[in-house]
C-alpha cells in the first residue's frame, strides 16, 4: 500500500507542496483544492492505467474516492480482488 500511497502523494505534489505535518492520508484532496474536477479526471485515468484497475460509477460518485487513505485502501483492494 505504500507504493500507492506515494504514487497518489507525488502525483498531488506535480502542482503543490503538501504541508510537512500533515497527515496525507486524511486529506479531501478536492476540497483542499489540490486536485480541479478535470484534474481529477485525469487522475483517475492515470491511476487506472498504473495499477490495472477500472473504478466503478459508483467507487467514482463515492467520497472516498477524494480522500487520500480511502483512495489508497480502495485502489489496494481493487489490485488484490
Amino acid at each position: 500500500m505504500e507504493e500507492i500511497k506515494e504514487f497518489i502523494v507525488d502525483y498531488i505534489q506535480r502542482e503543490y507542496t503538501l504541508p510537512a505535518d500533515m497527515d496525507v492520508m486524511e486529506l479531501n484532496y478536492i476540497e483542499s483544492g489540490y486536485i480541479d474536477s478535470l484534474g481529477f479526471v485525469q487522475f483517475v485515468a492515470l491511476i487506472e492505467e498504473e495499477f490495472d484497475i477500472v473504478f466503478s460509477d459508483e467507487e467514482l460518485d463515492s467520497p472516498d474516492m477524494k480522500v487520500v487513505g480511502k483512495l489508497v485502501a480502495l485502489i489496494d483492494r481493487k489490485r488484490n480482488a
